[in-house]
């Protein structure tokens, strides 16, 4: 015996309103008896976390909490779809059994995607449990016509929060944490006492429908930050300096240490270096002195198009931009430029919350020389940095779309 499922025309991911097609393919070697045959098309969004030791955030007192390590769990149906292909639905519930003769036998199927969560319908969760007849009532075919087979007990679900969302993206990331996957189930139904019930389930890949996008404006979401050049001080003592840094903008003075971010190039013989105050060769405490109207200072903003929105497979829509702030007759350039996209995954079991952080480099560039400030440039002016760094780098396609489900969100 061999029972394998087969989908007709599948895409590499499904989505809403999608229609899944398939047949169930049985091969048998001798005579068997079949009750019936039940395929589900399913959808569950699983999650797990671990109690800490004093249960804080679990609404469990002290002494009801069990020996530590112990794990909750929440498990959402989102996705709940069930068809009866053997015998025939206008069949009365709970047939006499079906011979069905050596060979290959094909069942066929169909499905249709829908467009939000089912866990989120409390009155269609409560008709589904136990031996199902219709919407899981074993009086008569009804909806599904499956006498004598037990489904889902849907009222479990009543038990969770839900929210009614689009269908979630198949999601795999964390796997033991929080996964969402996607199902064909198939249960042959063979009766007798000792006969077990043949089982079998594929995987399917799903991408909800992306939501209408709003009209483009000029409109610009942004971060900014500025960066000031100091110059350097001068020990009271010979001997090497220690090592000072400052933030992406900053320099390095003394020492063999890695090269600065960037590197302002000023008339005097000083450096740039760190604002804040360093210790000393000789243990005093060296305060930098404060800006001088000869310190070039600039400020860099990031700014996307909003509302912002990205999509894999294609470059980040993202432009740089550096503001001179002091009339200083210096130069700036950028030596060095990293672009991340951070990721956080809300995941949510009972009472407990816990948030993952994924990060993927978009692009790394090293040994640059862009100026960014010059010394004819007037008060305020604005230099915009080429984005042939970023512009033909695609976002990879391990990035998620964004999405809202009962015990996840990312």
């Amino acid at each position: 015996m061999s029972i394998r499922i087969a989908l007709e025309n599948q895409p590499e991911f499904y989505t809403n309103l999608d229609v899944v097609r398939g047949q169930i393919i049985i091969s048998l070697s001798r005579n068997e008896h079949v009750g019936a045959i039940i395929v589900k098309l399913e959808g569950e969004s699983k999650t797990a976390l671990g109690i800490p030791p004093d249960g804080s955030g679990t609404g469990i007192s002290a002494r009801e909490l069990g020996p530590s390590g112990d794990i909750l769990t929440e498990n959402h149906k989102i996705l709940y779809k069930v068809a009866q292909v053997f015998p025939d639905e206008t069949k009365p519930v709970m047939p006499p059994p079906i011979i069905l003769a050596p060979g290959q036998h094909r069942f066929p199927f169909q499905f249709k995607i829908p467009f939000n969560n089912a866990c989120g319908n409390p009155e269609a969760m409560g008709r589904i449990g136990g031996l199902a007849g219709p919407s899981g009532i074993a009086a008569s075919s009804g909806l599904f016509g499956l006498g004598g087979i037990r489904v889902m007990d849907g009222t479990k679900q009543l038990l969770y929060t839900h929210v009614k969302k689009t269908l979630p993206p198949s999601f795999t990331g964390s796997p033991g944490e929080a996964e969402i996957r996607y199902y064909i189930k198939v249960t042959i139904q063979r009766p007798g006492l000792f006969r077990e019930n043949w089982r079998y389930q594929i995987g399917l890949k799903f991408l909800p429908i992306e939501p209408p996008r709003q009209a483009k404006t000029n409109q610009e979401a942004y971060a900014r930050r500025p960066y000031t050049f100091r110059p350097k001080s001068r020990s009271p003592s010979p001997g090497p300096e220690p090592k000072k840094r400052s933030g992406l903008f900053g320099g390095w003075s003394g020492g063999h240490g890695p090269k600065p971010d960037a590197a302002a190039a000023l008339p005097s013989p000083t450096a740039a270096t760190p604002t804040s105050p360093t210790i000393g060769t000789n243990g005093t405490l060296d305060v930098q002195p404060p800006p001088t109207p000869t310190s070039p200072s600039i400020e860099m903003s990031a700014r996307i198009p909003h509302p912002a929105i990205l999509t894999c497979n294609k470059p980040v829509p993202l432009r740089l931009i550096a503001k001179k702030l002091a009339a200083v007759d210096a130069e700036v350039f950028l030596i060095a430029l990293q672009v991340d996209l951070i990721g956080e995954t809300i995941v949510r079991c009972q009472d407990l919350i816990h948030t993952e952080v994924t990060r993927w480099v978009v692009t790394s560039k090293q040994g640059l020389s862009i100026p960014v400030s010059r010394p004819g440039d007037a008060l305020n002016s604005e230099t915009v940095l080429p984005d042939d760094l970023w512009r033909n780098i695609p976002l990879p396609n391990t990035v998620m779309p964004s999405f809202v489900t009962c015990n996840l969100r990312g």
